[in-house]
């Protein structure tokens, strides 16, 4: 009798996350001195390089109708060449964009004149152009070349809020393409804060939406949001399990 061991074969498959990737619109509307003036466009993409060795750069693109630059010294202070980092390296030398599609055209403002130089949140020029009300949203498509490598999703860590409207009735959330929804009211004693965006989830063509609870009356400025990305690289070695792998029996007779 002999024993014939065949060797296991395990194809190894991980995943791999990204330290958080962050995007601000909390930005100075008066850089250099300049007079006090919001910044609006006519269309927005924000465009993020991963270099060959893993770290993200974000260079916001906003142009008027004319196909020029929109207020290049308001909206290029979102670009920032160390917007975070990725570990897996299939997604080294790759890119990807989030492309603007609100309700209406993208728009930096304060939250108030009275805030003067201190920062700006990302709304429409619809209703009170320093938040979102209730059927307003800013919202953002993925799409690039880091979307195509194996397992791509983009994953919502937190978002942040800036100008509650004080009627008592203010909320803020976010909804993904597959239905998922993140939202809740805020508090009178909270002007701005951060919102825990787990649970949202894009891949390519899918679409985050950020707005107000559907029927609430007051609303928020976008001020930022932060995610990371993980993928799922396709079997890229064979383990060999020899002697602990699966085993055939075979008899033959002398």
């Amino acid at each position: 009798m002999k024993i014939a061991f065949f060797p296991l074969l395990i194809a190894v498959m991980s995943s791999a996350v990204s330290a958080d990737i962050v995007t601000s619109f909390n930005v100075d509307l008066s850089p250099n001195g300049q007079t006090f003036a919001s910044g609006g466009a006519t269309s927005l993409a924000l465009n993020y390089t991963i270099d060959g060795s893993g770290n993200v750069a974000l260079d916001a693109v906003a142009l008027l109708g004319n196909g020029n630059a929109a207020s290049p010294a308001r909206w290029n202070q979102i670009d920032n060449a160390n917007a975070g980092t990725v570990a897996s390296t299939a997604l080294y030398n790759t890119d990807f964009t989030l492309t603007f599609s609100g309700s209406a055209n993208p728009l930096l403002n304060y939250p108030s004149y009275t805030n003067f130089g201190t920062g700006a949140v990302l709304v429409t020029p619809q209703g009170n152009n320093t938040a979102l009300e209730d059927g307003e949203n800013v919202a953002f498509t993925i799409s690039g070349s880091a979307t195509e490598v194996s397992g791509f999703s983009m994953n919502l860590n937190s978002f942040s809020y800036d100008n509650r409207l004080a009627n008592g009735q203010s909320s803020f959330g976010v909804e993904d393409t597959n239905g998922t929804v993140i939202e809740q009211l805020i508090p009178n004693t909270s002007s701005n804060g951060i919102i825990s965006g787990s649970g949202i989830s894009l891949v390519a063509g899918e679409t985050m939406t950020f707005r107000t609870i559907n029927g609430n009356a007051g609303g928020a400025g976008l001020s930022g949001f932060e995610f990371n990305i993980s993928t799922v690289p396709e079997p890229s070695s064979i383990v060999l399990v020899g002697m602990a792998g699966m085993f055939t029996l075979l008899r033959r007779r002398d």
